[in-house]
């Protein structure tokens, strides 16, 4: 049974080459900006308050449940404190 990194892969291939030396940097590549993408689309979807179509509902609320704790507050408050503070300086 494939995985479905293993499965992406094939599929990936049949439709474009790369020397073998480059496959570790590729699939580094691909993950860092899909991880990324996807941040943007829950970051999105928790804006709108909607869940997206492709996310299943009790996933959905699963999520609101976690964005809704102190911990995730806090971390989000701490981040855009962060966000605010003046880049290349010292406090």
């Amino acid at each position: 049974m494939f995985c479905n990194q293993c499965l992406f892969s094939l599929m990936l291939q049949m439709k474009v080459q790369w020397k073998l030396e480059h496959e570790t940097q590729i699939h580094r590549n691909f993950h860092m900006k899909a991880s990324h993408r996807l941040s943007e689309m829950f970051r999105d979807a928790r804006n709108a308050g909607q869940r997206p179509n492709w996310l299943g509902e009790h996933i959905w609320n699963s999520l609101l449940a976690h964005w809704n704790t102190v911990e995730f507050r806090n971390k989000c408050a701490k981040a855009q404190r962060n966000r605010a503070s003046e880049r290349g300086g010292t406090l």
